[in-house]
Order: structure tokens, then C-alpha cells, then sequence
């Protein structure tokens, strides 16, 4: 997506709001200047690269837009050329060359269908057409690390690619596994400019029809759950109804608690990781995982790979079950037990 200047109000809201920050609304207002003004600001630095601020902006400014863009411009997060190089190459797309039949609805296992392949066991991926790798990956990844320009390079491609995969499918869909996917088809790609010449179908969404499809296998689980909203799912509220489906028909309740929904807290994997603020990091993953305990959540779960990887250990280590939301249905379809 882009930042729009013209819808920017400059009221600070955005930077208020922030879970990161500590500012009050003056400073927050002059912050939102000077990124648009000057280009630049202390906001570049101390963003955890989360998303939140676009949500919070009601005028759909997008203003973590402009601050990813000017993280690359001002090389904020100092990364070595090296290493850019090297994530570069290791996200590049190719030309999707695979001739597939029609076997079953087509579902992208992006970039985790060998390093997470165990969450794609069992009847729900059974009749599925999976397709995963490098030429259907969204490079979405490249809003955390300071490298925006390389997602609006290589939309085409993937686009195209996905398009060649379709070909021989009755039903031009695409069923994203990940969030960042259907994020990228359905905001990003448009953004750019760039005609989708399919449909992208939330997980969430294809979860509901198989629970509905398969009633007579669902048990009702009768669990107290937290939800870990990832960062990409801000940016695609309008599918959230189709989770308080999956919640329904497998019975369990989304406890309420501070830290959901808009106020959500992201899973601190960048802070872990290039940010290198380890101690911060851990400090709001303790507060989010005591929330959900205290708000009575017997297990969390996580619509995001990398969330799940991210916060497993602290929830076991606190007693908090961590389950991703395929399993969660698969154990109320019979086919897991909770462990």
C-alpha cells in the first residue's frame, strides 16, 4: 500500500495510540509532522515494525507506509549490505513453470510448507491442491526489515505466477494459508496498480466452510482461548468475522482482555531479531501471555507461523497451551488430542 498524504489529518492519533511509544498527543502530532515534513523522526528507529499505526488511522492514511518507506530511504536499521544482499536472494521469486491438474481447491503454503510442514497434516489439507515456495511468497516480510521498495518490484511475478498456477482451475481462488498472502493479494498488489485476476480466500474463510461442511465431526470444545492477532491481520479487519464463526462452531470463548483486538500485541519477533532489543522484547511478551492468563485463557492461539515460533516457549513455560489455529480445529474435529 502507500502513505496518502492528502487523507494524512496530522492529528497524531496514529503515534498516540502506538503500544511502543510513550508519547503523549503533542508530541505524537509533531512526530507525524516531522516524518512528513523533514523525513525523518525518532519514530524510525523505535518502530517495531508492527502495523498498528495504519490501523488506528481512521482517514486509511497509512502512515506505517510512509515510516517503512523512510526506514529504507535512511537505512534506519543500519542492516550490513551483506546481509540485505542475502535476504534479497533468499525471498526472490521465479517463474512458476509447474503444470498442476485440478484436484482440489488451490491453497499456498507460502514459505512454510517444508519448514512448518507438520500443520498441514490431516483431512482439512486431504483435498487440497498446495502449492509453497519462493514464487508465490508475497516478500511481505520486507516491511520488518527496512527493504519496502522489493514488494512493489516483485508483485508482478507474483501475481503472474499465481495466475499460471490457476490455469487449469475451474474456480479462479486462492486459499492463503498465511495472513501476509491474502494481505498482498487483497491490499498490496491493488495498490500497486497490479490487476488480480483471482480471488483470495482467507484461511479463516475456508476453515468456515469445512467446519460447516463436516458438523456431524465437530466437538465442542468448551476452552477459554487468547487470541494472538498477528501483525499482518490489522490490515484485513473485514475477515474477522469469519474467526468469530470458527470460534462458534467449535466452541470456544475468546476471552476479553487488554491486549486484543486493535490494542492487539504483536509477537516481538523483530525486536528478538534485527532490532536486537531482547530484554524489551521479552518484558511485553511476559505482559501479553499474563493477560491472557489473568483473563482466564487456558490456551493461545495464533493464526501466524512465526507468532506461533515466536511466543511457544514463554506460553509452556507459563502454563498457557499455544495451538495454531489449524490444530485448534483439527482437535475438535478428533484428529489431535490437546498435549
Amino acid at each position: 500500500m502507500r502513505f496518502i498524504q492528502e487523507k494524512c489529518t496530522r492529528c497524531g492519533e496514529c503515534l498516540y495510540k502506538c503500544n511502543y511509544l510513550d508519547l503523549d498527543l503533542e508530541e505524537a502530532k509533531k512526530e507525524i509532522i516531522n516524518l512528513i515534513d523533514l523525513g525523518d523522526s525518532f519514530i524510525l528507529s523505535e518502530c517495531v515494525t508492527c502495523y498498528a499505526c495504519n490501523e488506528y488511522c481512521k482517514e486509511n492514511a497509512n502512515p506505517f507506509d510512509l515510516i517503512a518507506s523512510l526506514q529504507e530511504i535512511n537505512n534506519t536499521f543500519n542492516i550490513d549490505k551483506n546481509l540485505l544482499k542475502m535476504l534479497e536472494k533468499q525471498y526472490a521469486p521465479y517463474e512458476f513453470t509447474l503444470n498442476l491438474e485440478n484436484k482440489g481447491p488451490l491453497m499456498s503454503q507460502c514459505a512454510f510448507f517444508k519448514s512448518h510442514s507438520k500443520l498441514f497434516k490431516g483431512d482439512l489439507f486431504e483435498n487440497l491442491t498446495l502449492i509453497g515456495g519462493r514464487s508465490v511468497f508475497c516478500n511481505l516480510i520486507y516491511l520488518h526489515t527496512g527493504q519496502y521498495s522489493l514488494i512493489e518490484k516483485r508483485a508482478p511475478l507474483i501475481v503472474e505466477n499465481v495466475k499460471k498456477a490457476l490455469k487449469n482451475f475451474i474456480s479462479k481462488e486462492l486459499i492463503c494459508f498465511h495472513d501476509e498472502c491474502y494481505l498482498f493479494f487483497q491490499k498490496f498488489a491493488p495498490a500497486f496498480g497490479i490487476d488480480v485476476p483471482f480471488k483470495p480466500i482467507h484461511l479463516y474463510e475456508y476453515l468456515v466452510r469445512y467446519l460447516q461442511k463436516n458438523k456431524e465431526k465437530v466437538n465442542l470444545l468448551k476452552m477459554k482461548i487468547a487470541f494472538q492477532r498477528s501483525c499482518s491481520t490489522r490490515l484485513t479487519p473485514e475477515k474477522d468475522d469469519f474467526l468469530d464463526e470458527i470460534f462458534r462452531l467449535i466452541g470456544v470463548e475468546r476471552v476479553k482482555r487488554k491486549f486484543d483486538y486493535e490494542n492487539a500485541m504483536c509477537c516481538q519477533a523483530p525486536l528478538l531479531g534485527f532490532l536486537n532489543k531482547k530484554e524489551l522484547a521479552i518484558e511485553n511478551q511476559n505482559k501479553n501471555i499474563k493477560d491472557a492468563l489473568d483473563n482466564g485463557a487456558e490456551a493461545m492461539i495464533f493464526i501466524c507461523p512465526m507468532c506461533y515460533d515466536t511466543l511457544k516457549a514463554q506460553c509452556e513455560k507459563n502454563g498457557l497451551i499455544p495451538l495454531f489455529i489449524t490444530d485448534l480445529c483439527r482437535i475438535a474435529l478428533g484428529e489431535l488430542s490437546i498435549s
